[in-house]
């Protein structure tokens, strides 16, 4: 089992690739990744996959159907306080 160097650390960046410079430095890492074997440059997905967005509206509908079902906000936050 590899445990992780405790003197590692490691960063994330988000660079929004909608403007010309950005998609420039982003480019640049690429290529020191290339080089250099302690970078690692991962894209992350954004949104929603057609799954998610799927499970997301029929829960949404049926609460929307069945509002006897849940609570509301204020009900649960007075329970929590009452604690």
């Amino acid at each position: 089992m590899n445990l992780p160097n405790r003197n590692t650390i490691n960063y994330t960046v988000k660079i929004n690739t909608s403007d010309k410079k950005a998609q420039s430095i982003i480019n640049l890492l690429k290529e020191l990744s290339n080089d250099y074997p302690f970078i690692s440059i991962y894209e992350d997905e954004t949104g929603l996959s057609d799954e998610m967005e799927k499970e997301l509206d029929l829960r949404y509908q049926y609460v929307m159907n069945n509002p006897e079902e849940g609570k509301s906000w204020e009900k649960i936050k007075e329970s929590i306080l009452s604690q």
